[in-house]
Protein backbone atom coordinates (compact mmCIF):
# COMPACT_ATOMS: atom_id res chain seq x y z
CA UNK A 1 0.00 0.00 0.00
CA UNK A 2 2.88 2.71 0.22
CA UNK A 3 4.16 2.72 -3.23
CA UNK A 4 0.80 3.51 -4.34
CA UNK A 5 1.02 6.21 -1.87
CA UNK A 6 3.99 7.76 -2.83
CA UNK A 7 3.56 7.63 -6.77
CA UNK A 8 0.02 9.63 -5.93
CA UNK A 9 1.74 12.61 -3.93
CA UNK A 10 4.10 12.57 -6.82
CA UNK A 11 1.64 12.46 -9.34
CA UNK A 12 -0.09 15.63 -7.37
CA UNK A 13 2.95 17.48 -6.98
CA UNK A 14 4.23 17.40 -10.59
CA UNK A 15 0.31 18.35 -11.37
CA UNK A 16 0.50 21.17 -9.03
CA UNK A 17 4.19 22.01 -10.04
CA UNK A 18 2.88 22.14 -13.83
CA UNK A 19 -0.31 24.65 -13.29
CA UNK A 20 2.29 27.01 -11.10
CA UNK A 21 4.99 26.58 -14.02
CA UNK A 22 1.87 27.68 -16.45
CA UNK A 23 -0.09 30.56 -14.71
CA UNK A 24 3.80 31.90 -14.55
CA UNK A 25 4.33 31.68 -18.12
CA UNK A 26 1.40 33.16 -18.90
CA UNK A 27 1.46 36.08 -16.19
CA UNK A 28 5.22 36.57 -18.03
CA UNK A 29 3.81 36.84 -21.75
CA UNK A 30 1.04 39.03 -20.35
CA UNK A 31 -1.43 37.03 -20.60
CA UNK A 32 -4.41 37.08 -17.87
CA UNK A 33 -8.08 36.67 -17.59
CA UNK A 34 -10.05 38.28 -20.27
CA UNK A 35 -12.07 40.40 -18.29
CA UNK A 36 -8.71 42.53 -16.95
CA UNK A 37 -7.66 44.05 -19.91
CA UNK A 38 -10.01 45.98 -22.42
CA UNK A 39 -9.29 46.19 -26.37
CA UNK A 40 -8.63 49.57 -28.61
CA UNK A 41 -7.93 50.29 -32.20
CA UNK A 42 -5.35 53.00 -33.07
CA UNK A 43 -4.98 54.64 -36.68
CA UNK A 44 -1.53 56.12 -36.99
CA UNK A 45 -1.45 58.77 -39.56
CA UNK A 46 2.39 57.51 -40.23
CA UNK A 47 4.78 54.34 -40.65
CA UNK A 48 4.49 51.92 -37.83
CA UNK A 49 8.13 50.10 -38.66
CA UNK A 50 9.18 48.97 -35.35
CA UNK A 51 5.51 48.40 -34.07
CA UNK A 52 4.88 44.58 -33.59
CA UNK A 53 2.98 42.57 -31.62
CA UNK A 54 3.41 42.31 -27.87
CA UNK A 55 4.86 45.96 -28.03
CA UNK A 56 4.44 48.03 -25.10
CA UNK A 57 1.89 50.25 -24.31
CA UNK A 58 2.48 52.68 -22.02
CA UNK A 59 0.41 55.46 -20.39
CA UNK A 60 3.16 58.49 -19.77
CA UNK A 61 5.49 56.40 -19.63
CA UNK A 62 3.96 53.96 -17.18
CA UNK A 63 3.53 50.10 -18.75
CA UNK A 64 0.14 49.43 -19.21
CA UNK A 65 -0.43 47.06 -21.63
CA UNK A 66 0.60 45.13 -24.95
CA UNK A 67 -0.01 45.23 -28.54
CA UNK A 68 -2.32 42.57 -29.46
CA UNK A 69 -2.81 43.17 -33.49
CA UNK A 70 -0.93 45.06 -36.31
CA UNK A 71 -2.50 45.08 -39.90
CA UNK A 72 -4.00 46.54 -42.59
CA UNK A 73 -7.51 47.89 -41.59
CA UNK A 74 -10.27 45.63 -42.80
CA UNK A 75 -12.46 48.88 -44.04
CA UNK A 76 -9.71 51.09 -45.59
CA UNK A 77 -6.63 49.13 -47.44
CA UNK A 78 -5.11 52.69 -47.20
CA UNK A 79 -5.06 52.43 -43.44
CA UNK A 80 -2.84 50.62 -40.53
CA UNK A 81 -4.81 49.52 -37.59
CA UNK A 82 -3.06 48.29 -34.52
CA UNK A 83 -5.21 46.98 -31.39
CA UNK A 84 -3.99 47.37 -28.22
CA UNK A 85 -5.05 45.39 -24.76
CA UNK A 86 -4.80 48.24 -21.92
CA UNK A 87 -5.60 46.99 -18.08
CA UNK A 88 -9.19 48.28 -16.97
CA UNK A 89 -7.99 50.47 -14.18
CA UNK A 90 -6.13 52.67 -16.63
CA UNK A 91 -8.48 56.04 -17.45
CA UNK A 92 -8.73 55.82 -21.21
CA UNK A 93 -11.51 58.81 -21.84
CA UNK A 94 -12.36 60.80 -25.34
CA UNK A 95 -9.31 63.07 -25.42
CA UNK A 96 -7.10 60.67 -24.54
CA UNK A 97 -4.17 60.38 -27.59
CA UNK A 98 -1.45 58.03 -28.87
CA UNK A 99 1.44 57.97 -30.44
CA UNK A 100 4.54 56.19 -31.90
CA UNK A 101 7.78 56.67 -29.58
CA UNK A 102 10.86 55.58 -29.34
CA UNK A 103 13.17 54.64 -26.33
CA UNK A 104 17.01 54.64 -25.81
CA UNK A 105 19.57 56.29 -27.53
CA UNK A 106 19.67 53.83 -30.64
CA UNK A 107 15.47 54.77 -30.92
CA UNK A 108 15.29 50.72 -31.95
CA UNK A 109 12.85 50.10 -29.25
CA UNK A 110 9.49 51.30 -29.98
CA UNK A 111 5.96 51.42 -28.10
CA UNK A 112 3.00 52.93 -27.90
CA UNK A 113 2.56 56.26 -25.87
CA UNK A 114 -0.78 57.27 -24.34
CA UNK A 115 -1.50 60.61 -23.02
CA UNK A 116 -4.18 61.73 -21.05
CA UNK A 117 -7.20 64.15 -21.00
CA UNK A 118 -8.33 66.58 -18.47
CA UNK A 119 -9.86 65.63 -15.48
CA UNK A 120 -13.54 65.04 -16.23
CA UNK A 121 -13.32 63.55 -19.55
CA UNK A 122 -15.95 61.16 -19.98
CA UNK A 123 -14.90 57.98 -21.02
CA UNK A 124 -13.80 56.76 -24.46
CA UNK A 125 -16.99 54.09 -25.29
CA UNK A 126 -17.23 52.02 -28.95
CA UNK A 127 -18.87 54.31 -31.74
CA UNK A 128 -21.74 52.60 -33.38
CA UNK A 129 -20.64 50.03 -35.79
CA UNK A 130 -17.39 49.98 -34.40
CA UNK A 131 -15.64 47.03 -33.43
CA UNK A 132 -13.27 48.97 -30.89
CA UNK A 133 -12.98 52.12 -29.24
CA UNK A 134 -10.99 54.14 -31.21
CA UNK A 135 -8.25 56.32 -29.42
CA UNK A 136 -7.76 59.13 -31.73
CA UNK A 137 -3.88 58.87 -33.13
CA UNK A 138 -1.54 62.23 -33.06
CA UNK A 139 2.15 62.29 -35.21
CA UNK A 140 4.92 61.38 -33.16
CA UNK A 141 7.58 63.45 -32.45
CA UNK A 142 10.13 62.17 -34.82
CA UNK A 143 6.84 62.07 -37.80
CA UNK A 144 6.38 65.96 -36.60
CA UNK A 145 10.24 66.59 -37.67
CA UNK A 146 10.49 64.49 -41.11
CA UNK A 147 7.25 66.92 -41.90
CA UNK A 148 9.38 69.81 -41.03
CA UNK A 149 12.30 69.03 -42.59
CA UNK A 150 10.81 67.38 -45.55
CA UNK A 151 8.81 71.59 -45.71
CA UNK A 152 12.00 73.27 -45.09
CA UNK A 153 13.86 71.50 -47.96
CA UNK A 154 10.95 72.05 -50.14
CA UNK A 155 11.14 75.86 -49.54
CA UNK A 156 15.07 75.45 -49.93
CA UNK A 157 14.44 74.15 -53.61
CA UNK A 158 11.65 76.76 -54.72
CA UNK A 159 14.47 79.58 -53.44
CA UNK A 160 17.24 77.79 -55.38
CA UNK A 161 14.82 77.51 -58.03
CA UNK A 162 14.29 81.47 -57.80
CA UNK A 163 17.80 82.11 -57.68
CA UNK A 164 18.60 80.49 -60.97
CA UNK A 165 16.03 82.14 -62.87
CA UNK A 166 17.42 85.62 -61.14
CA UNK A 167 20.44 84.75 -62.17
CA UNK A 168 19.95 83.74 -65.46
CA UNK A 169 17.86 86.96 -66.07
CA UNK A 170 20.26 89.01 -64.81
CA UNK A 171 23.35 86.99 -67.19
CA UNK A 172 20.29 87.52 -70.24
CA UNK A 173 20.01 91.43 -68.92
CA UNK A 174 23.85 92.53 -67.72
CA UNK A 175 26.31 92.84 -71.05
CA UNK A 176 30.13 92.90 -71.09
CA UNK A 177 29.75 97.15 -71.59
CA UNK A 178 27.13 96.59 -68.31
CA UNK A 179 29.71 94.15 -66.92
CA UNK A 180 32.29 96.64 -66.47
CA UNK A 181 30.46 99.64 -65.92
CA UNK A 182 29.17 97.87 -62.34
CA UNK A 183 32.74 96.46 -62.18
CA UNK A 184 33.89 100.28 -62.30
CA UNK A 185 31.06 101.20 -59.65
CA UNK A 186 32.10 98.89 -57.22
CA UNK A 187 36.06 100.08 -57.55
CA UNK A 188 34.50 103.95 -56.81
CA UNK A 189 32.87 102.24 -53.70
CA UNK A 190 36.04 100.58 -52.28
CA UNK A 191 37.55 103.37 -52.92
CA UNK A 192 34.89 105.52 -51.41
CA UNK A 193 34.80 103.03 -48.42
CA UNK A 194 38.45 103.47 -48.26
CA UNK A 195 38.21 107.50 -47.99
CA UNK A 196 35.56 107.15 -45.70
CA UNK A 197 37.55 104.90 -43.30
CA UNK A 198 40.26 107.53 -43.69
CA UNK A 199 38.16 110.27 -42.66
CA UNK A 200 36.68 107.99 -39.45
CA UNK A 201 40.11 107.84 -38.01
CA UNK A 202 40.92 111.26 -38.40
CA UNK A 203 36.90 112.14 -36.76
CA UNK A 204 38.03 109.66 -34.17
CA UNK A 205 41.31 111.45 -33.22
CA UNK A 206 39.35 114.63 -33.17
CA UNK A 207 36.56 113.36 -30.88
CA UNK A 208 39.55 112.11 -28.77
CA UNK A 209 41.14 116.38 -28.89
CA UNK A 210 37.38 117.14 -28.31
CA UNK A 211 36.48 114.82 -25.26
CA UNK A 212 38.86 117.43 -22.65
CA UNK A 213 37.31 120.17 -24.25
CA UNK A 214 34.08 118.74 -23.60
CA UNK A 215 34.41 117.92 -20.59
CA UNK A 216 35.68 121.60 -19.10
CA UNK A 217 32.72 122.76 -21.08
CA UNK A 218 30.67 119.98 -18.81
CA UNK A 219 32.37 121.19 -15.46
CA UNK A 220 32.33 125.13 -16.45
CA UNK A 221 28.29 124.66 -17.30
CA UNK A 222 27.76 123.01 -14.29
CA UNK A 223 29.83 125.96 -12.83
CA UNK A 224 27.18 128.90 -14.74
CA UNK A 225 24.50 128.21 -12.10
CA UNK A 226 26.66 129.15 -8.90
CA UNK A 227 28.10 131.86 -10.97
CA UNK A 228 24.71 133.21 -12.18
CA UNK A 229 23.88 133.15 -8.60
CA UNK A 230 27.01 135.28 -7.84
CA UNK A 231 26.13 137.71 -10.49
CA UNK A 232 22.82 138.64 -9.15
CA UNK A 233 24.37 139.26 -6.11
CA UNK A 234 27.09 141.64 -7.61
CA UNK A 235 23.97 143.43 -9.83
CA UNK A 236 22.11 143.93 -6.99
CA UNK A 237 25.29 145.14 -4.73
CA UNK A 238 25.89 147.34 -7.90
CA UNK A 239 22.05 148.54 -7.88
CA UNK A 240 22.56 149.22 -4.05
CA UNK A 241 25.68 151.30 -4.56
CA UNK A 242 23.94 153.34 -7.40
CA UNK A 243 20.83 153.93 -5.29
CA UNK A 244 23.34 155.56 -2.61
CA UNK A 245 25.19 157.23 -5.47
CA UNK A 246 22.03 158.87 -6.19
CA UNK A 247 20.76 159.63 -3.02
CA UNK A 248 24.01 161.18 -2.19
CA UNK A 249 24.24 163.19 -5.52
CA UNK A 250 20.95 164.63 -4.73
CA UNK A 251 22.24 166.01 -1.11
CA UNK A 252 25.22 167.32 -2.98
CA UNK A 253 22.52 169.38 -5.00
CA UNK A 254 20.83 170.17 -2.17
CA UNK A 255 24.05 171.38 -0.11
CA UNK A 256 25.32 173.14 -3.02
CA UNK A 257 21.97 175.15 -3.52
CA UNK A 258 21.71 175.91 0.01
CA UNK A 259 26.04 177.33 0.09
CA UNK A 260 25.29 178.91 -3.20
CA UNK A 261 24.29 182.68 -1.43
CA UNK A 262 26.96 182.36 0.83
CA UNK A 263 29.29 181.96 -1.78
CA UNK A 264 28.52 184.61 -3.74
CA UNK A 265 28.20 186.89 -0.79
CA UNK A 266 31.72 186.19 0.18
CA UNK A 267 32.87 186.68 -3.40
CA UNK A 268 31.23 189.89 -3.81
CA UNK A 269 32.15 191.39 0.13
CA UNK A 270 35.29 189.50 1.48
CA UNK A 271 37.10 189.05 -1.66
CA UNK A 272 38.53 193.21 -1.31
CA UNK A 273 39.71 192.36 2.48
CA UNK A 274 41.09 188.74 1.63
CA UNK A 275 43.30 190.85 -0.85
CA UNK A 276 44.40 193.35 1.66
CA UNK A 277 45.43 190.20 4.46
CA UNK A 278 47.29 188.73 1.33
CA UNK A 279 49.23 191.94 0.90
CA UNK A 280 50.08 192.47 4.85
CA UNK A 281 50.67 188.41 5.14
CA UNK A 282 53.28 189.17 2.45
CA UNK A 283 54.71 192.26 3.52
CA UNK A 284 54.73 190.43 7.16
CA UNK A 285 56.36 187.70 5.97
CA UNK A 286 59.51 189.64 4.09
CA UNK A 287 60.24 191.14 7.63
CA UNK A 288 60.23 187.68 9.61
CA UNK A 289 62.33 186.46 6.59
CA UNK A 290 64.74 189.49 7.36
CA UNK A 291 64.60 189.09 11.24
CA UNK A 292 65.29 185.42 10.76
CA UNK A 293 68.80 186.23 8.26
CA UNK A 294 69.86 188.77 10.87
CA UNK A 295 69.44 186.20 13.93
CA UNK A 296 71.57 183.69 11.93
CA UNK A 297 74.11 186.28 11.69
CA UNK A 298 73.80 187.82 15.25
CA UNK A 299 71.80 185.44 17.80
CA UNK A 300 73.09 188.12 20.73
CA UNK A 301 70.29 190.02 19.23
CA UNK A 302 67.21 187.54 21.10
CA UNK A 303 69.14 188.97 24.41
CA UNK A 304 71.14 192.36 23.65
CA UNK A 305 68.25 194.06 20.84
CA UNK A 306 70.20 195.81 18.22
CA UNK A 307 73.45 197.74 19.36
CA UNK A 308 72.56 201.82 18.38
CA UNK A 309 74.60 203.39 16.02
CA UNK A 310 76.23 206.68 17.68
CA UNK A 311 75.09 209.89 16.05
CA UNK A 312 77.13 212.09 14.93
CA UNK A 313 79.80 214.23 17.45
CA UNK A 314 78.75 210.93 20.06
CA UNK A 315 80.88 208.15 20.60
Amino acid sequence: MEPRVSYALVGLFVVALTGVFVVTTLWLVGVGPAGDDRTFAIYPPESVAGIAGESLVKYQGVDVGKVREVGIDPGDPRRIRLLIDVRRDVPINVDTTASLASQGLTGLVYFIELHGGEPGSPPLQTEPGADYPVIRAVPSDLAKLQRTGTELLDEAKGAAAELRDTLASLRGLVGEDERATIGAGLQDARQATAHLSQAAGTLDDHLERLGPVLDDLSRAVGRLPALAERAGETLDAAAAAASAIGQAARRLDGLTAQAAPGVTALTRDGMPELVALLRDLRGLTGRLDRLATDLEQDPNLLLYGRTRRPGPGER
